[in-house]
């Protein structure tokens, strides 16, 4: 088992402001996972850093012309420090057991 920190740059969107933060956490693992060698078992967040919040907002009307509304999305920037435990499954030593079936266990599916 191995422990490396790594720091991450995250975006998020979504119509509302917990949606977008949410967004953003969802792809930590795969981020970390991405430059990590092995299988990362834990992720540990050590610092985050928002970097940019935006809110977008624009008015659509229905038709062009009836049923005026304001709608928003919002997009989330983090830079965030990770902590991932990694175990490296080449330095694991597996022991082969290779089981013999007989042909009617082989076309019974048995074992």
């Amino acid at each position: 088992m191995k422990h490396t920190r790594h720091i991450l740059r995250l975006t998020g969107t979504g119509p509302t402001r917990d949606k977008a933060f949410a967004d953003a956490m969802a792809r930590v693992r795969q981020a970390a996972g991405e430059r990590t060698t092995g299988v990362c078992f834990r992720v540990e967040p050590v610092d985050l850093e928002v970097v940019e919040a935006v809110e977008h907002r624009w008015r659509e009307r229905f038709l062009g012309l009836l049923f005026a509304r304001t709608r928003s999305r919002f997009s989330l920037t983090l830079r965030m420090e990770v902590r991932v435990a990694a175990l490296d499954l080449d330095a694991v030593d597996f022991t082969v057991r290779e089981e013999r079936l007989t042909p009617l266990q082989h076309a019974l599916r048995m074992r």
